[in-house]
């Protein structure tokens, strides 16, 4: 549908009405993607800390394994000097 425009010139009134209201729904909107916004970024702060605390459980548990390995190193060291020279 074509709109038809008139050479009256618009009243003050009617322009500040018409700006106004497309404040209101801009900063309708704004408040909105800020909404969203915020929920996907709360989402991702959960999903980054609960990656972090596996990256921390997994490096205690990789110096556990570390010392447990270390441990068995030095007992394999010690049994090989006993059997390698009494051959």
């Amino acid at each position: 549908m074509k709109k038809s425009f008139s050479n009256d010139p618009a009243s003050e009134k009617f322009v500040f009405a018409v700006v106004s209201q497309t404040e209101d729904r801009l900063e309708e909107k704004m408040e909105k993607l800020d909404k969203k916004s915020e929920k996907r970024y709360n989402k991702t702060i959960n999903h980054l800390v609960k990656i972090a605390g596996q990256f921390q459980k997994f490096g205690e548990e990789q110096t556990v394994l570390s010392a447990h390995s270390k441990r068995h190193e030095d007992r394999l060291e010690k049994l090989e000097s006993v059997v390698f020279t009494t051959s």
